[in-house]
């Protein structure tokens, strides 16, 4: 196994109902009944955390705006915005669309630089900032939270004003949600270096690398193909070093599916996240609920 695996934190994203702790991703759903949600049947998508990123933000643009301040929430990003590739891609249809997501990436990075926010607090005196970043944040009196990571350390935030009151609105109790979702989100580290040892994980990525092989992309990870990449396509035209990376993007897609590795790898992300649910369990279940729960809301919100 190469280091590019050990050191990702998508390793494992090969998931379809199950996910790790790299976007806020669970590590599993729970065991039991799934609650009220959007359906007993609904898994959450990488779609569905965007709508409650947005929502959160369209919460806070309306809290602040009633406290005298501008702020925008910006568009609701995309489908092909919202998509996580991972450390293996499987989704033909979005590889054949925008690669491994480059385009993708450069539109969200320029909308980023051109976010009115930051133009509108430049823009304000230093007692009206003051004050802006009062209603944002909570100012000295923000609750400090503070949850020990699964894989160690310790993550905290403040948190305070609007991004305070739209937290309540979407999940109840934010340091609820706080502690279950730092903890679902950062399982990864506890099994991905056995996973990656594992030998039906090893098989299923040597079927994979033959697959690649046999369509003339001889790489033995999808991460070796990835770093091949800006050498395939330095000093090609825009247009020819996109179609490069489509086409290398699809293969690996295909061969995800054709040789098996995706399936194995859901199945066995499944089985090490099991294998912990004895000391976090309750952690993934309130996550899983929670954020059905939230899901809910953001939709009648929205």
């Amino acid at each position: 196994m190469t280091s590019t695996f050990a050191r990702s934190c998508a390793a494992a994203l090969f998931l379809v109902a199950v996910a790790t702790g790299c976007a806020g991703r669970p590590a599993t759903g729970p065991a039991t009944d799934p609650g009220p949600g959007p359906g007993p049947a609904h898994e959450v998508t990488d779609t569905d955390r965007t709508l409650l990123r947005h929502t959160e933000q369209v919460l806070v643009e309306r809290c602040m705006r009633a406290q005298g301040f501008s702020y925008w929430a910006g568009p609701r990003p995309t489908p092909d915005e919202s998509f996580t590739v991972g450390y293996l891609l499987k989704d033909t249809d979005w590889a054949r669309k925008n690669g491994y997501g480059s385009r993708v990436g450069r539109k969200v990075l320029a909308a980023r630089k051109t976010d009115p926010n930051l133009r509108y607090v430049d823009g304000l005196s230093p007692e009206r900032r003051a004050a802006y970043l009062k209603a944002l944040e909570g100012g000295p009196g923000s609750r400090k939270l503070s949850v020990e990571a699964p894989g160690g350390g310790t993550i905290k935030r403040l948190l305070g004003g609007c991004e305070e009151s739209a937290q309540v609105r979407l999940y109840g109790d934010p340091a609820t949600w706080f502690r279950v979702s730092k903890v679902a989100t950062n399982l990864t580290p506890l099994y991905v270096a056995e996973l990656s040892r594992d030998p039906e994980f090893t098989r299923a990525q040597r079927a994979w690398s033959v697959c690649m092989r046999t369509a003339g992309q001889d790489y033995a990870t999808p991460g070796a193909a990835r770093d091949a990449l800006p050498v395939l396509t330095r000093g090609l035209p825009e247009a020819d070093a996109f179609a490069t990376e489509v086409r290398l993007a699809v293969t690996e897609a295909e061969c995800a599916g054709s040789s098996g590795f995706a399936r194995t790898g859901s199945a066995l992300v499944r089985r090490y996240v099991d294998g912990l649910r004895g000391e976090y369990g309750d952690e993934l279940d309130a996550y899983a609920r929670l954020e059905r729960e939230a899901l809910t809301r953001a939709r009648s919100l929205t």
